[in-house]
């Protein structure tokens, strides 16, 4: 990985959220988002939180833009992860990087997650995951408030 790519991420994990279940309770004012809070009802899966970065892989086409073929299926992948409750937080990472925190069982199942992504069966994408621990979360911050 790019010296860039690593202190980025080493950036972003400062930042990363608990799972929506363990979020506190929103105060009682309006809420900052037209989508009703969910917490309660997004399911959470079992295990330890992981971090994955995701960079070009070797089919990856240097300036093209983030869609197209092979990447709207690797959206539609991480958002329906993230429906399952196995996602906590996932994004960009700069102009063509990402970096998800999901919830696995093991090494083997976050990596497995991971090559479960159509961008990476592509080669348009490369994934790495590693073991992460919350060692300072402010949800506050991650929110807004």
């Amino acid at each position: 990985m790019h010296s860039k790519t690593i202190a980025a991420l080493v950036a972003a994990l400062s930042l990363i959220a608990l799972p929506a279940a363990a979020a506190p309770k929103k105060p009682a004012e309006a809420p900052r988002q037209a989508e009703p809070d969910k917490a309660a009802t997004v399911p959470v899966a079992k295990g330890r939180l992981y971090a994955v970065v995701l960079a070009p892989g070797p089919a990856w086409k240097k300036g093209q833009p983030f869609k197209g073929p092979g990447l709207d299926e690797h959206r539609r992948y991480w958002k329906k992860l993230h429906a399952e409750g196995r996602v906590a937080s996932a994004g960009p990472l700069g102009g063509d990087t990402g970096l998800a925190v999901v919830r696995a069982k093991s090494q083997g199942e976050a990596d497995a997650l991971v090559a479960g992504d159509p961008a990476v069966k592509a080669r348009i994408l490369r994934g790495l995951a590693r073991p992460y621990d919350t060692a300072l979360v402010s949800t506050p911050v991650l929110v807004g408030r």
